[in-house]
């Protein structure tokens, strides 16, 4: 399958519609290369494209994009627009039981959760997010660290999930960070 675009024929010449082409050509050139399977639709707004990798091993890539007209309020100008970007990248790594834990940006309420969730504490790798996990902070989440330093400092790490042996990663960034991929291929 591929990446097809649902576009209304006055979109086509929009700089919009270009930019989320050529993300979208870019990520199905990225998939077809690892010899996995693509899908998804865009167009000037949007766009909701799935990859999936199975060697070394198996990987599910979904990155969506949303551009929200707010109208009809009161409040907000009929000209504001909330973009929302997600990047979500998952994986099963059998064989790291007893390990789940997760990573997040930190609130103004954990200061309070700590004091009574001791499963909660700063991520040592940055200060702006929390790892909640009942076991000391294992090798497996410094790799990671390691590997997603740039995206923790820019601060488009949204979470980061292992749970029954499923590694979920989910940013908030309109980059595909290919690079960073890569290196998480590795760990």
């Amino acid at each position: 399958m591929t990446i097809v675009s649902n576009a209304a024929s006055d979109e086509f010449l929009s700089p919009f519609y270009k930019k989320n082409e050529l993300f979208c050509k870019e990520f199905e050139n990225y998939i077809n290369k690892k010899q996995g399977e693509v899908t998804g639709k865009y167009n000037a707004w949007s766009y909701e494209i799935i990859g999936k990798i199975h060697k070394p091993t198996k990987w599910i890539l979904k990155y969506k994009k949303s551009t929200l007209t707010s109208t009809g309020s009161l409040w907000l100008s009929s000209k504001k627009q909330n973009l929302i970007v997600t990047v979500e990248w998952s994986t099963r790594r059998i064989g790291s039981h007893n390990s789940e834990f997760e990573i997040r940006r930190k609130r103004k309420t954990d200061i309070f959760s700590k004091l009574w969730n001791k499963d909660i504490s700063d991520l040592n790798l940055n200060s702006n997010y929390v790892i909640r996990t009942k076991f000391k902070v294992i090798e497996f989440v410094q790799k990671i660290g390691l590997v997603l330093d740039e995206v923790f400092k820019s601060g488009e790490i949204y979470t980061i999930i292992y749970k029954n042996d499923l590694l979920f990663i989910k940013l908030q960034s309109e980059k595909h960070h290919f690079d960073l991929f890569e290196e998480l291929l590795e760990v």
